[in-house]
């Protein structure tokens, strides 16, 4: 008798510690995005803003990396990438290398790419909609505009003509896109992903173009499957509970 009460107490206190961490697993993640997003408003391209913004997405990196690595071979692989990432950082900065900032986005947009994969794996494990679970779909929506958003940067150091930018600043002069500037980058690949196309930032090389059209076809079927998964399982979770209401009354 006590050997099974302890075990039901051992359970579910198991129970709770999962179901703990489940509701906290991307909060963090998605608090440090929303401060990289803000903060980049905020940054230019003078060596300040620089570092500010660098010291900001080494905070992002920092964070995606604890919360979607519970195995240490998971762990070891994602810490990796974020050193490579930093040193390729830091290099391309001081030297002022094309070929370091290009392999220091290669670096990023694979790490992205990691970051996702892990979300969308743990977001699509979740049998019943929760906060968290909802947490996690921002977070993949807007590690998806900071993938697009240093492939468009790489697209710009490898061609500067890429892009054109129809913008004039306040002092009447004509703003360019820069590769050491993100935060257009940024506009443009949320922008594009929510298909707005407001058209003052046009692709016009072959290869933006199709990263423009790509980013928006991706933006629209991410609405359609993720939020019809979350509408489906919480369907499914109501229809448990009622389920399990009748049962208990009859």
């Amino acid at each position: 008798m006590n050997q099974r009460i302890m075990g039901t107490t051992m359970t579910n206190q198991a129970i709770d510690r999962e179901v703990h961490h489940r509701f906290g697993k991307f909060s963090y993640l998605l608090c440090s995005i929303l401060t990289l997003l803000i903060g980049t408003a905020f940054t230019g391209s003078s060596r300040g803003s620089v570092i500010f913004f660098c010291l900001l997405f080494s905070a992002v990196l920092l964070t995606a990396v604890i919360s979607i690595c519970q195995r240490h071979k998971t762990l070891g692989i994602g810490l990796t990438i974020v050193f490579l990432m930093l040193v390729m950082n830091v290099s391309s900065f001081l030297f002022h290398s094309d070929s370091l900032t290009i392999l220091h986005n290669i670096l990023v947009i694979i790490f992205l790419a990691f970051v996702f994969y892990h979300v969308l794996s743990a977001v699509f494990d979740d049998n019943q909609v929760t906060l968290d679970t909802i947490i996690g779909t921002v977070c993949l929506y807007l590690l998806a505009g900071l993938f697009w958003a240093y492939l468009y940067s790489m697209i710009i150091v490898i061609d500067p003509a890429a892009f054109r930018y129809d913008l004039v600043s306040s002092t009447s002069e004509t703003v360019t896109l820069s590769n050491s500037n993100l935060q257009p980058l940024i506009y443009l690949s949320f922008v594009t992903m929510a298909t707005l196309g407001y058209g003052d930032i046009i692709p016009v090389s072959g290869p933006a173009q199709t990263a423009c059209y790509l980013q928006a076809v991706f933006g629209q079927f991410y609405f359609a499957i993720l939020v019809s998964r979350l509408v489906s399982l919480y369907i499914s979770s109501v229809s448990r509970e009622n389920q399990d209401r009748l049962n208990s009354q009859s």
